[in-house]
């Protein structure tokens, strides 16, 4: 299966699970599963990972009542897909129960020291936390992944990555992201590229190498690094707060690298079932936008809300606003309301200096701040802002709706808040435009953090901030 297919593949599990597949893309997904065996394996593996990320972003507190569950009515595969994905997963139940121990190679030079929300596909070598690594190759497609290395050379892998593994002073990074954190006794530990050979001398840099032209991108973010071109030995110095890019046999320059690098790429669309109404910031009457503090670079987009919290008091700092027109549900006609947000990557601040990221939902109780315009909209005049944080809201003029998370490493999914004080704030409101408010708790660890972003009503693929409500 190639990236292709694996893509259209994961478009039609998608629309599976949103119940939007028409008749012709079931049975083109029913096709591909039953021809496949690592089509069924992908499958599986996505069915399982959207269950478990569902749930983690049910908010805990009392709206997640038995009562208010009993509503979500669990969606279930066709008795053919069932045998197919029980297959899958029998199957790999059998090939790890029945697998002999792994004894440590005599070669082995590196650990496993960590995995978060990880998901890896195709390498040479083992991927549980604890195990012991020789050379190899390892292929990170979800999530992150801690590589400790015998010399003391710790790098962190963002997906999607790939990383083969050489010695205990040398790694390939072939394509993706990698942070790197070099202690005095591994100095001169090398990652190398297509492109480049990124050498250490005692320093925590970010390498990143584009996937479809090798170019590499180094970032410095303490101490020194040597970034030097493999054919004709030619190199240059980079020092703290310094970056370079080097693309086929240009050195490029050395520049002061931005507060929020570039580092990630790119994703895709979805649907509700019968009984349910959706209403979307794309519908007439909707609108959605956000607003940003500080200095964030160039980094701005027309098709993203973008969310951060930034260690800096200074900024940049992000809060997202959404407004759904509600004239289609009568007041007080609600019996149960979600907000579905996809997250999407920016390619902006990297996974790494950020934990788990917890982000608030908040409605705009005064219906005099609804006619606020994303357009003109700004840090100043933005509707409730407080603007010396990036989490603040007047509390006056605000209600908190909802909590959810993001596990650490995972930048793309779809993530909300459903429950009684979501309903309750959609029931009262009187002019029946319901004015949001979207800010993440979360503080990256130090500058140059990840910045979130979900897809806008603009996003030329990705479905725009949905409420799916239920009238009684």
């Amino acid at each position: 299966m190639n990236d292709t297919e694996r893509d259209e593949l994961l478009e039609l599990a998608h629309g599976y699970i949103e119940r939007s597949l028409s008749p012709e893309q079931i049975a083109d997904l029913e096709s591909r599963l039953e021809s496949n065996a690592k089509a069924r394996r992908v499958f599986t593996d996505f069915t399982h990972d959207h269950a478990a990320l569902h749930w983690e972003q049910l908010p805990e507190d009392e709206d997640n009542s038995l009562d208010e569950l009993a509503d979500f009515r669990p969606r279930r595969l066709p008795t053919l897909w069932q045998t197919f994905a029980a297959a899958a997963v029998i199957s790999l139940l059998a090939l790890v129960l029945v697998r002999p121990p792994v004894e440590e190679s005599a070669n082995a030079f590196a650990t496993m020291a960590k995995t978060e929300s990880a998901r890896w596909e195709s390498g040479t070598l083992p991927t549980a936390e604890g195990a012991r690594l020789s050379p190899g190759v390892l292929k990170l497609v979800r999530g992150l992944a801690t590589i400790r290395f015998d010399s003391g050379a710790e790098v962190i892998l963002e997906a999607p990555a790939e990383l083969e593994l050489v010695d205990d002073m040398n790694c390939v990074l072939v394509s993706g992201t990698a942070v790197a954190e070099v202690s005095e006794p591994a100095q001169g530990f090398i990652i190398k590229t297509p492109t480049a050979n990124v050498i250490d001398h005692g320093t925590r840099f970010a390498v990143n190498v584009n996937r479809n032209t090798g170019a590499t991108k180094t970032q410095v973010f303490d101490g020194l690094v040597e970034v030097e071109l493999p054919g004709s030995g030619e190199s240059v110095q980079l020092k703290t707060g310094q970056g370079n890019f080097v693309a086929g046999t240009d050195l490029g320059v050395v520049s002061n690298g931005p507060e929020e690098e570039t580092w990630a790429s790119l994703a895709r669309p979805a649907a509700r079932g019968e009984n349910w109404k959706t209403i979307t910031t794309a519908d007439p009457g909707g609108k959605d936008g956000y607003v940003w503090g500080g200095k964030p670079n160039d980094h701005v987009s027309d098709e993203l809300l973008l969310l951060k919290n930034s260690s800096d008091l200074a900024g940049p700092h992000r809060k997202a606003y959404l407004q759904f027109d509600l004239q289609s549900v009568p007041e007080g006609s609600l019996e149960t309301a979600e907000l579905n947000l996809r997250f999407t990557p920016t390619g902006w601040g990297l996974a790494s200096l950020l934990g788990d990221s917890h982000f608030r939902v908040y409605g705009i109780k005064e219906d005099a701040l609804d006619t606020w315009d994303h357009r003109t909209m700004t840090w100043d005049s933005a509707p409730a802002n407080v603007r010396e944080n990036g989490t603040g809201l007047d509390p006056d003029k605000t209600s908190l709706l909802g909590e959810f998370t993001i596990p650490r490493g995972i930048q793309s999914g779809t993530f909300g808040i459903r429950g009684k004080k979501l309903t309750a704030f959609l029931n009262s409101d009187e002019n029946r435009k319901a004015s949001l408010v979207i800010v993440r708790t979360t503080m990256e660890t130090r500058g140059g953090g990840l910045v979130h972003a979900i897809a806008s009503a603009r996003h030329p693929v990705l479905p725009a901030p949905t409420l799916a409500v239920k009238t009684k």
